[in-house]
Parts: structure tokens; C-alpha cells; sequence
């Protein structure tokens, strides 16, 4: 099991003490309907504290979901530190998730240290117009008023930045490339509210390519979207357009920053638990290269739902 703590003072890493008690948050991986009719900017604000991450350290392991082989954490950074790619599954209101992805990124960072390879770290939490920003956070040019500023992060994401923060600062301290995955919120909805023939000739070059024939990918839409009121079957064909071309941007940026740094480099992603799906951004990025992905899921307290991931969190309680 993971035996080191991590906790995050005015931007500086340092070893701090016990596990919080277990916390067990219900899985927010927001429908993009739900995104699209109910943005960010009105989303009920969270007041967490500066350290809610760093209170939330607790032990874990990882069960490789292939043939349920429990891993320590020697043997689960190990096996990670082999992929091109690593897409880890929050559920965004989880600290717990947001300590487990810090965490990891920690180990995979010392590893790649030792050995040559450049890592990166991507975000589903920033949308790729504020790579620029994104990139000055990361050579220390803005400070973290200044880049949630300038990509809007509290408009367009919502969630607590404290969450986030920790990982930011590592990945400045370490000088990890921090790489903006997302489509542009101006995109994803106009899919969702005219559908992919009714876009501008503009809209449509600014798309990636796309595979609307996943039948995996689009079970998994239609169950989380079982309890959403969408209206017309056109509708929801709509929304799952967006949540497509969602998922295909950022295995494009994905990919394009791997492959323009090989053949020594890694990407490891964050976004949430069904973006991580093996059916979505996975399997979206090998389609475009000879990548080996994994996929680890964050946000169960046991490895019972473990369908389309590579590896689960178990997350010790105490």
C-alpha cells in the first residue's frame, strides 16, 4: 500500500502526518447534459479549505483488474511508470481522489526522473484555448490567482481549486509540463444544441476526428443518462455528440503531446471516472497511435466496479 503522505504548504511539498478518516463521496462525473444546461458558473460553490486534500491522505492499493492481482505501491507505480499514457478517474468532489491522482503523480514523477523520461501532466479541468496559461503557471510566469483568471476557472470548471492545487504545484516544482486537454465550452455546446449537421463551417474545422460508432461508449452515456430528462430521442443524440467530441479532444491533445516527445515520455491525465473509461479516452488515443494506455479508477472504496478500468483503488479505511 501507498505509505507516504503528501500535503501542500504555500506551493511547497513537505511529508506530514496520519490518514484522515475514510471519506466515501458520491461519484460526480457530471452527464454532458448536465454541463451543457446547467454551467459551472451557477454550480453550488463547495467551501472546502486550503488543505482539504492533504487532510484527506489515506492508504491504498490497487487492484490490476485483469486477473485481481492486489498491488502494493512499489508495484503499481512500477507497473504504471510502463505506460505511454495513464488516465486517472476522479470523481471531481472526491479530495480523496484528488490525494490518491497527487499521490501517484508523486511516484510516476520520481521514476521518470531516474529514468530519462519526460512526464507530463494533463487536465481535463482546463480547456485547451488556456494551454498558454497553463504552460506560464507552469515556469512559475503567473501565480494561481493568475491562472485561474486567465482560463476562467471558476467560470468554466467550478469545482473547488483547492482540489487541484496541490497537483498544480507539484508539477511546477517538478517541472512537469502541464498540458490544457478540454474542449472549448463554446464547442461542446453548440454540438449539444445543434447536433454535428448543424454546425458553421468555423465549428466544424475546429472538430477532431470522431468515432460516433462505439457501441461500449455509448451504453455507458445512455446509463448515466437513464435518470435525465432529454426530451427527444435527437436530443440525446445530440449530447452524446458532444460527449464524444468531448472525449476525442482530449485523446487528440493526448496523443499529440505523447507522440511529439518520443520515443521517452509519459501523460498522465486527469479527468473523471467515465472520461477514463476504457471505451473513451483510452481507446480513443490508441486509435490514433501505438500507444500503450492504461486506466485506473479513483472513486470507489473498493475494487467491486472495476468494468473498463486497468486498475481500481482500494482505499484502506481507518
Amino acid at each position: 500500500m501507498l505509505r507516504f503522505r503528501l500535503c501542500v504548504l504555500s506551493g511547497a511539498l513537505c511529508a506530514c502526518g496520519a490518514a484522515a478518516p475514510a471519506h466515501r463521496a458520491r461519484d460526480t462525473d457530471t452527464a454532458v447534459a448536465a454541463e451543457i444546461e446547467r454551467p459551472s458558473a451557477t454550480r453550488e460553490r463547495q467551501a472546502v479549505p486550503d488543505d482539504v486534500v492533504a487532510r484527506a491522505a489515506q492508504l491504498f492499493r490497487a487492484q490490476r483488474n485483469s486477473d485481481g492481482e492486489l498491488l502494493d505501491e512499489a508495484q503499481l507505480l512500477d507497473e504504471l511508470a510502463k505506460y505511454d499514457v495513464l488516465c486517472l478517474g476522479e470523481a471531481h468532489d472526491a479530495a480523496r481522489d484528488h490525494f490518491a491522482e497527487l499521490a501517484i503523480t508523486d511516484g510516476l514523477s520520481q521514476r521518470a526522473r531516474f529514468s530519462g523520461r519526460a512526464l507530463g501532466v494533463g487536465f481535463e479541468m482546463f480547456q485547451e484555448p488556456y494551454g498558454p496559461a497553463l504552460y506560464d503557471y507552469g515556469i512559475g510566469r503567473v501565480d494561481d490567482a493568475g491562472l485561474r483568471k486567465r482560463t476562467h476557472y471558476d467560470e468554466l470548471w467550478g469545482f473547488p481549486y483547492a482540489y487541484y492545487q496541490p497537483v498544480l504545484a507539484l508539477g511546477r516544482a517538478r517541472g512537469l509540463p502541464l498540458k490544457a486537454l478540454n474542449a472549448p465550452r463554446e464547442l461542446t455546446h453548440a454540438v449539444a444544441e445543434k447536433g454535428l449537421a448543424g454546425l458553421s463551417p468555423r465549428e466544424r474545422r475546429a472538430l477532431p476526428e470522431l468515432d460516433l460508432d462505439n457501441t461500449a461508449h455509448r451504453a455507458a452515456f445512455d446509463r448515466l443518462m437513464a435518470n435525465h430528462p432529454h426530451g427527444a430521442a435527437t436530443v440525446l443524440d445530440n449530447f452524446y455528440a458532444a460527449q464524444v467530441v468531448w472525449d476525442e479532444t482530449m485523446a487528440d491533445n493526448a496523443a499529440s503531446w505523447v507522440v511529439a516527445r518520443a520515443p521517452s515520455r509519459q501523460l498522465v491525465v486527469l479527468a473523471g471516472s467515465a472520461h477514463c473509461r476504457r471505451e473513451a479516452i483510452p481507446a480513443r488515443i490508441e486509435r490514433r497511435k501505438m500507444l500503450r494506455v492504461a486506466n485506473v479508477r479513483l472513486s470507489e472504496s473498493s475494487a467491486a466496479d472495476s468494468d473498463g478500468f486497468a486498475y481500481t483503488l482500494i482505499f484502506d479505511a481507518g
